[in-house]
């Protein structure tokens, strides 16, 4: 038995061990194994593929939850959006209901308006019919009396149309459309026609830009000159009713021309000099070289045009003044007399009493206006209180308020207007005092005696 198993033992294993042998001589002989031991580089490359695999699909994992997370961002923002754009529909519809209500409250507005303007218009036509022709009228028949009355009769006429030229502008600021020219003038400026004779000296540089073609046009004769020397002699030979002077003058500058001219017209010529800048003190020390005013280049037309109504009212009133040179009187005791023959002792004493009163309250008023630079209030307040000086014999702070009014009325002659406030003042002073003396010398002896 043994030896069957021995037996069979070796027939298994002669094969096993035949298949052995044969491996070695097999695996020289097959060229595949050569190739596999020969080709180890060539290797690298699905090495290096499979790390480029690797990383590709690692980056579109990372790339693929970037894009989820800003979706999710988009999500978030695009939600909150929305709910802001919500909160804006209804703030908007909001500003809607009030915006239709604010245009309710307009159009209402607007009704009113044109029912204040239609009222205005109706009052302006009034006006015109009940109050402007009348006074012409008056006008008219004052303009007689100083024609061909006696002295006195001219006198109280000439006061009274004084008066009535401050009642016709304050009618004018009341309705301003019904002056003669129309639109465009301004309240208590003149016509244009009323100075269409004025004769004009300009002296200005070549170079600069002409007012002659401004005056022309406005019918005036102007006398042009472009030096110093020829316009001084223009001066002297013939008779101007104002002088215009470049600042830069060759070769007599302005100042020098302005002494010449002085010299021989003396101070009662107005000469103003026309400057590119206005700088700080200048005006002041043009002022104190003897000419009566600055002007700013460019000139507007309105600036122009009040210059030359100034200088119109201005030549009007010199041949009343010239015909009696008698000096300005602090207080005209004339006027006062002929006032309490005229309205008895009772009614005039009761009239300087209220005047002695209002006066000073007046003057302080036009004050405040020329503190504040409220030009044409200033200008108003001049005129009435100057009328009413007038009407009971102070004459000298009669005609500082007249002349100050007529100032004002040029727009560079309002700031030394403003700074002769405290001199007004302490002249109004002067003024009452010596009227207060007078009414106890000649209203409450009278009485006393009577």
């Amino acid at each position: 038995m043994i030896n069957t198993i021995y037996r069979g033992r070796r027939r298994v294993c002669a094969p096993v061990a035949a298949l052995l042998t044969s491996l070695p001589a097999a695996a020289a002989a097959a060229p595949l194994i050569d190739a596999l031991t020969e080709s180890r580089v060539a290797l690298a490359w699905p090495l290096a593929l499979l790390a480029a695999l690797l990383v590709a699909v690692t980056t579109a994992i990372l790339l693929q939850s970037q894009a989820r997370r800003q979706q999710l961002e988009l999500a978030s923002a695009s939600e909150r959006l929305g709910n802001e754009n919500r909160k804006l529909h209804q703030q908007l519809q909001s500003h809607r209901t009030q915006l239709g209500k604010f245009e309710q409250q307009l159009s209402e507005s607007r009704d009113s308006v044109e029912l204040l303007r239609q009222q205005r218009n109706d009052l302006q036509a009034v006006i015109v019919h009940r109050l402007q022709r009348p006074l012409e009228a008056v006008q008219g028949t004052l303009n007689l009396l100083l024609r061909g009355g006696d002295p006195e009769t001219a006198g109280l006429a000439e006061m009274a149309q004084r008066q009535l030229e401050g009642a016709r502008q304050a009618l004018k600021q009341v309705n301003p459309g019904a002056s003669a020219n129309g639109a465009g003038e301004q309240p208590g400026r003149g016509d244009a026609r009323h100075v269409s004779s004025l004769s004009v000296l300009l002296v200005e540089n070549e170079e600069q830009d002409s007012l002659q073609p401004a005056l022309e046009q406005r019918g005036h004769r102007v006398v042009r000159t472009t030096s110093g020397t020829d316009g001084a002699d223009a001066a002297l030979r013939e008779k101007f009713d104002l002088v215009l002077l470049d600042c830069d003058l060759r070769p007599l500058d302005c100042v020098t021309v302005t002494r010449k001219i002085r010299a021989e017209h003396g101070r009662g010529l107005p000469i103003f000099v026309i400057v590119t800048a206005l700088l700080g003190g200048e005006k002041e020390r043009y002022q104190a070289e003897g000419l009566t005013g600055v002007l700013s280049r460019p000139v507007m037309d309105a600036q122009l045009q009040q210059l030359l109504n100034w200088t119109a009212r201005r030549g009007r009133r010199q041949p009343q003044s010239t015909g009696t040179p008698a000096q300005t009187r602090l207080l005209n005791t004339a006027v006062l007399n002929r006032q309490r023959d005229t309205l008895g002792t009772a009614v005039f004493s009761e009239l300087l009493r209220g005047r002695i009163a209002s006066l000073p309250k007046r003057v302080t008023s036009l004050t405040s206006a020329l503190t504040g630079r409220h030009w044409l209030d200033a200008e108003q307040r001049a005129r009435a209180a100057a009328a009413s000086s007038e009407e009971i014999g102070l004459e000298a702070i009669a005609v500082r308020l007249r002349s100050l009014a007529e100032s004002l009325a040029v727009d560079s002659e309002r700031e030394y207007c403003r700074q002769q406030r405290t001199e007004i003042l302490n002249l109004m002073r002067s003024s009452i005092q010596h009227l207060k003396a007078w009414r106890d010398q000649n209203v409450h002896a009278s009485w006393a005696l009577k």
